[in-house]
């Protein structure tokens, strides 16, 4: 439930950030967004007063009118910021903020892909493995890559809930399966 409403917001906000003249960019909105989420991460105070149903709903609007002007928020944002606080969906920031991304890759052909790596991997080799999910996606790649000794060797690639394995260590265990043993 709590999925659909964010994504409702984070439609409204969409909707509007793409417009020619918002003034402001997609990208400038997501820093902004971003910029407060990590307030709400440095202060717990801060979040809980914004969550509080004791603290009056003007408190709140003033508030966040102070903090936006305070770390330059747009006036856009900052609108959006009041109707999260007015509907007391503060409590989904995190959903609306991701949800906002993922919005922003999809309205930019974009994939967010995750690389697990045994050591690290050099530039050559990103470029290649960036290439071909690039073709398997249709869609511009942004990797992040992850160290994880656990890998042994090869890499574990994640798009999404779908995962590319080809660690050696998979390749061992399907061996050891196919031997009737276990790695």
């Amino acid at each position: 439930m709590s999925h659909a409403i964010a994504n409702r917001y984070v439609s409204a906000l969409a909707e509007v950030v793409a417009e020619n003249d918002s003034g402001i960019t997609v990208e400038r909105a997501l820093q902004q967004l971003d910029a407060f989420a990590s307030l709400l991460d440095e202060s717990p105070q801060l979040a809980n007063v914004l969550k509080s149903p004791a603290v009056q709903p003007a408190d709140k609007q003033a508030l966040v009118e102070e903090i936006g002007e305070r770390i330059g928020l747009s006036k856009l944002i900052r609108n959006f910021l009041h109707v999260v606080v007015e509907h007391r969906r503060i409590v989904l920031f995190d959903e609306l903020l991701e949800g906002f991304r993922l919005w922003l890759d999809e309205y930019r052909n974009r994939v967010q892909i995750e690389v697990r790596v045994a050591t690290g991997i050099g530039e050559d080799n990103k470029t290649v493995l960036e290439q071909r999910f690039k073709q398997l996606t249709g869609k511009d790649v942004q990797a992040t890559y992850i160290m994880d000794s656990a890998v042994l060797g090869g890499s574990i690639v994640r798009i999404g809930s779908t995962v590319y394995d080809g660690s050696v260590r998979s390749a061992l265990s399907s061996l050891a399966t196919s031997m009737g043993g276990e790695l």
